[in-house]
């Protein structure tokens, strides 16, 4: 999810009220110029006249303030000179406080050269600045005082302008409202610091997310914007030929428009034309070359760089306009302020060029920080909802962990209660099993030999055998994984005593079976009970004095031997029991094989390492 899309909820309500502020501050802001004066001091002298001398032409008295458009561009001169009458020299130095004029200043009293305006690269004379100027008191005379002002021009055809001047002392002239405008030039390198911050964290977005097509033209705008403000610095910074850097610097106009233009279609979400970001570049090379081949036409390149930046700048806010009414989102709108203010006041500026019309200041270039902050109130808009959106996010995720954790925790134990369950029913299933296939056997064998009449040793016999089988079924509830050799030593622990009452000796040897697993309490009883009909069936078809039960690795896992002594007149068993053990140890994933060799019966049982469940 876009940005865009995460911002359009909270934004898509009626934006009468954003619209309403957007557009009083616009009006109020392209308005200004036009309705905004200059205080001037209510002390001191005021001059309002003052003799216009300019070359090749009579001088003039005119009123002030004045400005004179030049017949041709390039450097051009004008003076203006003011007459006014002293009763007598001050006694402390005087200030000439010029609220307003454009281009380079040098002064004279009284045919003496007066001290010269401070020189930084910060002020921009071209685009009108405010002066004041410390006379010292031995350069004023009784009776006439002559000042000439003069202001000279090198580049370009912007035209002169001077306001009304004031003399007087500091302490006098420093109560007006307008003497911080003095300050304004150094309150530049704050803005330019500033900037290069927007600017650097604009490089760093995009290059994280370059993906994003609104963040590439932010950085490409600032970074346009940043190399503008240093060719203003008039070659102070760079060491270059003024002409040139402003003659740039106007190239670069065009590359705005096309800049604020791409931006607008990306933050609108529109299609942009392919050429659209190479014709950024493409356009001042051009231009440039356009001054190379026409050099007696360096205005027509301005001309075209100015039209494309004024209809760029106009043409974006248009767009971001109507993407505001239409997708409610006030940011658009925002942005938009600066656009369009800078295209009425860049065509308020480019008259004033022209001559068409007079005003103290051009302040397209000082809506460049208008611009920046409304880059930094979107960019900081659109973090606050990208984390409102992550956030949204993360709630949502820890609800949906919360629901699928307690649906869970329900399956675990509606499954822990099933394996509850199934064990249980399992040993119920296994142990009704086991009694069935050895306790009721020996059960119906002592009933029937009792309605016999059988001989009670016969029945006691049979009696034993239950109760040794019921053992083994005992014996086998608690056995677990690799627990064999601990069921075989509880088999030894009761087989031996057993033996010895018959006079049989148990030879039992375990050291070598290996290690096997998959031992549960059905697998342990099928061992056990293998081992317990072998046992029986030595005993009851021989007439060994000893029975040797072994254990040793195997081919394929492991082995237990049970042997004992036979001679040729023992008898064979009829095989039932030992078919009985074969299908006990093959559902264990053994086998059993019985032979008689060499006066010896053994029959072997051999398991895997790892028994089969059963």
């Amino acid at each position: 999810m876009s940005a865009a899309d995460a911002e359009a909820p909270a934004q898509r309500k009626a934006p009468a009220l954003p619209a309403f502020l957007l557009i009083l501050l616009t009006l109020v802001l392209g308005t200004m110029p036009d309705w905004a004066r200059l205080p001037i001091p209510t002390a001191g002298l005021t001059f309002e006249q003052a003799e216009l001398a300019v070359a090749g032409r009579p001088n003039e008295m005119v009123q002030l303030p004045h400005s004179f458009h030049p017949p041709t561009a390039g450097a051009a001169s004008a003076a203006y000179e003011i007459v006014f009458t002293l009763g007598e020299i001050p006694s402390q130095p005087q200030e000439i406080y010029i609220p307003a004029l454009r281009h380079n200043l040098s002064f004279t009293l009284n045919g003496n050269l007066g001290p010269l305006p401070l020189v930084s690269p910060w002020m921009q004379p071209t685009q009108g600045i405010t002066l004041l100027l410390r006379v010292p008191p031995n350069l004023f005379v009784v009776g006439t005082n002559r000042l000439r002002l003069e202001l000279a021009r090198t580049e370009g055809q912007i035209p002169f302008y001077l306001s009304a001047v004031h003399l007087g002392p500091i302490d006098v002239l420093g109560k007006s409202p307008w003497f911080a405008m003095l300050q304004a030039g150094q309150a530049r390198i704050a803005a330019l610091v500033l900037h290069m911050v927007v600017v650097l964290g604009l490089v760093t977005l995009w290059t994280a997310r370059r993906h994003d097509p609104v963040f590439r033209w932010l950085a490409l705008l600032g970074c346009t914007t940043l190399a503008v403000t240093f060719l203003e610095m008039e070659g102070a910074t760079l060491g270059a030929a003024t002409g040139s850097l402003v003659l740039l610097q106007n190239l670069l106009l065009g590359s705005f428009g096309l800049i604020v233009l791409g931006l607008a279609l990306a933050l609108a979400e529109r299609a942009r034309p392919p050429w659209l970001i190479h014709a950024v570049w493409i356009l001042p090379l051009a231009l440039v070359g356009c001054v190379r081949l026409l050099p007696m036409w360096p205005m027509l390149a301005v001309l075209i760089s100015v039209a494309m930046a004024l209809t760029g700048y106009l043409g974006a806010a248009l767009m971001l306009i109507i993407s505001f009414w239409r997708q409610k989102r006030w940011t658009m709108g925002l942005l938009a302020v600066p656009f369009l203010l800078v295209g009425w006041i860049g065509l308020r500026d480019f008259i004033v060029v022209l001559g068409l019309r007079d005003a103290p200041f051009l302040l397209s270039s000082y809506l460049r920080p208008l611009t920046m902050l409304a880059i930094v109130v979107l960019l900081m808009r659109r973090l606050a909802t990208s984390l409102n959106s992550l956030d949204r996010s993360n709630d949502d995720l820890r609800q949906r962990l919360a629901e699928q954790e307690s649906e869970l925790s329900a399956l675990h134990e509606r499954e822990r209660r099933h394996a509850a369950q199934t064990v249980r029913e399992d040993e119920r299933q296994r142990l009704t099993l086991d009694l069935h296939d050895g306790l009721s056997g020996h059960l119906v064998s002592i009933i029937a030999l009792s309605e016999r009449g059988a001989d009670h040793k016969v029945v006691e016999g049979a009696a034993r055998a239950a109760l040794d089988d019921l053992r083994l079924v005992i014996n086998s509830l608690d056995i677990g994984d690799q627990d064999l050799p601990l069921a075989m030593a509880g088999f030894r622990e009761k087989l031996e005593p057993q033996l010895r009452r018959l006079g049989v000796a148990l030879d039992w040897s375990m050291e070598k079976l290996p290690e096997i697993s998959g031992v549960t309490p059905g697998n342990a009883l099928s061992v056990l009970r293998i081992l317990q009909e072998a046992v029986t069936n030595a005993i009851k078809h021989s007439t060994t004095a000893t029975i040797r039960i072994q254990g040793r690795p195997d081919i394929n896992g492991a082995a237990i031997t049970i042997g004992n002594d036979v001679v040729q007149d023992d008898e064979i068993g009829s095989g039932h029991g030992l078919d009985n053990m074969r299908r006990r140890a093959e559902a264990l994933g053994g086998q059993v094989c019985f032979k008689r060799a060499d006066g010896q019966a053994i029959l072997t049982l051999r398991l895997p390492l790892r028994l089969a469940d059963r």
